[in-house]
């Protein structure tokens, strides 16, 4: 459709300058060749579902001078357009042919929960209760290639949020600068005890979006990630009420947690602008050098704006 609007465009600009010579001759019959009009001061060229309008307004020395031409459209002619665009916000930097670069502001919000592989067995977080949250990329450069520019690689900068939950009769504490897993005190009850890990993260992503369709008129799209985290803080806290009422709260920060890891992320769009996630991350959360419990993590969940 596009190409045809090049060519309906054409000669509708043709025909407009046959329709200045003709005017500027005096001539009724056509012009074998066509006019070329040195001095325009205007062309408006607008489109509607009932076709393409060209009006010419002043030709060489009279300002006054208008003209115009239209195409009509037959009534099963379909108007297409094109547009690019990062969900939830997008800001294009540059834009060739065959390959889009972009800058995306707040992209991929995902929330998820959160399991902790080959942690000993005393350690029973639970994943249904030990959730993430987190914001893919603040900011992304992304570059779109190849054939439709179906792929697309992208780097950027984001937040993420974890943390591992226990509300069986075990908990957390902190002994020697290191975290154990231990009992409760006796006559207690119970409300939870959890580790929590910030991490500020860079995502360096590979996009595939394929052309099998899915909900809401979607397209089935693959999105592979490597993230590099900075886990910049992390904390402990432990909540149990005493038999007298008194509610008891133990918060400890700087518990040990590795500074650095990295996660591989496979994310699968199956709406628009929706998807779901898997993360797996083989780097183990604490240090083991104050005997610390030794354990690694797995998320799913899903994403909004992430492909």
């Amino acid at each position: 459709m596009i190409i045809m609007k090049k060519y309906i465009l054409a000669a509708a600009i043709a025909a407009m300058s046959a329709t200045v010579g003709m005017a500027a001759d005096g001539n009724t019959e056509p012009n074998d060749t066509v006019l070329s009009v040195e001095t325009v001061y205007r062309v408006v060229v607008t489109e509607s579902p009932e076709g393409l309008n060209v009006n010419l307004k002043g030709c060489g020395e009279d300002s006054t001078y208008t003209a115009s031409y239209s195409v009509p459209y037959e009534s099963n002619t379909t108007i297409k357009s094109h547009q690019n665009f990062a969900t939830p916000m997008g800001l294009y930097s540059a834009r060739a042919k065959g390959c889009d670069d972009m800058v995306c502001i707040l992209r991929d919000l995902h929330a998820g929960f959160t399991g902790a592989v080959g942690a000993p067995d005393a350690m029973d977080t639970q994943m249904g209760k030990s959730f993430e949250l987190g914001i893919g990329e603040l900011v992304a450069y992304q570059h779109n290639f190849g054939r439709s520019s179906r792929n697309a690689f992208s780097v950027g900068v984001g937040i993420n949020w974890r943390n591992y939950r226990m509300t069986g009769m075990n908990r957390f504490d902190m002994v020697d600068d290191g975290v154990v897993v231990t009992d409760y005190p006796d006559d207690v009850v119970v409300c939870y005890s959890r580790i929590k890990v910030f991490s500020l993260a860079f995502p360096i992503s590979y996009y595939y979006n394929s052309p099998v369709r899915m909900l809401g008129k979607s397209t089935l799209a693959f999105k592979l990630s490597g993230i590099l985290n900075y886990n910049s803080h992390a904390s402990m806290q432990t909540r149990y009420d005493l038999a007298d009422g008194t509610k008891v709260k133990e918060n400890y920060d700087k518990i040990g947690q590795h500074k650095f890891s990295i996660d591989v992320r496979l994310s699968v769009r199956i709406a628009p602008g929706v998807g779901l996630y898997f993360t797996y991350s083989p780097y183990h959360v604490l240090k083991s050098s104050h005997g610390s419990p030794q354990f690694s993590t797995i998320s799913t969940g899903i994403s909004i704006g992430g492909l």
